[in-house]
């Protein structure tokens, strides 16, 4: 009897202490605003960012609005990391960026459809300069007649 009451005691006071890291960590994430560009589908939203170097983000589309891309973001280096992003329809999309300063970065990747943009921390204007994707160069055959 006394080890269920001990091992009850413990599992309550570990449930105590994830639920006041989970808070604290909430009072000490900074939330911005997030665009993204994938599948030719523009998104915006947040993104959350957490004082250990890791992050949310959620979007949706005004273009289609049943479309939305839940993620997670987390640093591998100083100033560079990957943002991780499910989409509506199965699209997933694995995002290197880089920060422009604590709060804001852009990064760029590719879904099994093409090319993905991501940028949070910035005003719409400037992220639409980030979510310009690059041009994948097409090469094409022509027939050499002898």
């Amino acid at each position: 009897m006394k080890a269920l009451l001990s091992a009850t005691v413990l599992a309550l006071t570990l449930v105590g202490c994830a639920k006041m890291d989970a808070q604290t960590r909430s009072w000490l994430s900074s939330k911005v605003p997030a665009y993204a560009a994938v599948d030719g589908v523009l998104f915006e939203g947040t993104a959350t960012l957490f004082t250990d170097r890791t992050g949310t983000v959620q979007l949706s589309s005004s273009q289609a609005p049943d479309q939305v891309c839940m993620g997670d973001l987390r640093y591998s280096a100083t100033a560079a990391g990957v943002v991780v992003l499910h989409c509506s329809g199965g699209v997933e999309a694995a995002l290197d960026f880089r920060t422009t300063s604590d709060t804001s970065g852009f990064g760029y990747g590719s879904t099994a459809q093409g090319a993905s943009a991501v940028a949070w921390g910035m005003s719409a204007a400037n992220a639409a300069a980030h979510l310009r994707l690059p041009i994948v160069p097409t090469v094409s055959v022509v027939p050499v007649m002898s």
